[in-house]
């Protein structure tokens, strides 16, 4: 409730929310949890780091929020950031763990047959949503310029796949 509580035992609900220093999305970001979670009796302070700190922050775990950002392909291997293996010492900072998903994981791992793959993957992010170890907030517009010389370019969902162009001999002109 209003009141902060929001456990049987009476605890409040606080959390730290790390940034980088000098990131001023991040600092806004922090700004409009702290008032908003505010408002709902959620006591949210604001954690600045610089890059060096925050990182070590991330490596050692030291965190209750943080504010990240991912560029990953539209088809990415997401063993390095969700996988429980990674969860100690990898990518996977929330320590995320669950069989499920590292199952689904390595088997898009060693699946050569893409539609067989990709419904792998399409299983691993409902889960991921399902279980939500992450917030995700948004994905921010792009303009991307391919050169006419590339060929299989194709505009996905999610963005373009670098992997799948090419340039015909014939039009090459750095060899």
């Amino acid at each position: 409730g209003k009141d902060g509580l929001r456990a049987k035992d009476g605890t409040l609900f606080r959390f730290q929310f790390t940034y980088t220093s000098g990131s001023t999305f991040a600092e806004q970001l922090g700004t409009v949890l702290k008032e908003s979670l505010g408002k709902e009796g959620i006591e949210v302070s604001l954690r600045p780091l610089e890059w060096a700190t925050f990182i070590k922050g991330l490596d050692e775990r030291a965190f209750d929020a943080a504010v990240l950002s991912w560029s990953l392909p539209v088809e990415q291997d997401p063993y390095q950031v969700w996988h429980s293996s990674q969860s100690k010492e990898g990518s996977n900072f929330v320590g995320f763990e669950n069989a499920e998903a590292d199952r689904l994981i390595e088997g898009a791992r060693t699946e050569f047959d893409r539609k067989k793959r990709i419904a792998l993957y399409q299983r691993f992010h409902r889960l991921l949503h399902e279980e939500q170890p992450y917030t995700f907030l948004f994905m921010g517009e792009s303009l991307v310029a391919v050169d006419r010389r590339f060929e299989g370019v194709t505009v996905h969902k999610l963005g373009l796949d670098s992997r799948e162009w090419w340039v015909p001999e014939r039009r090459q002109k750095y060899r």
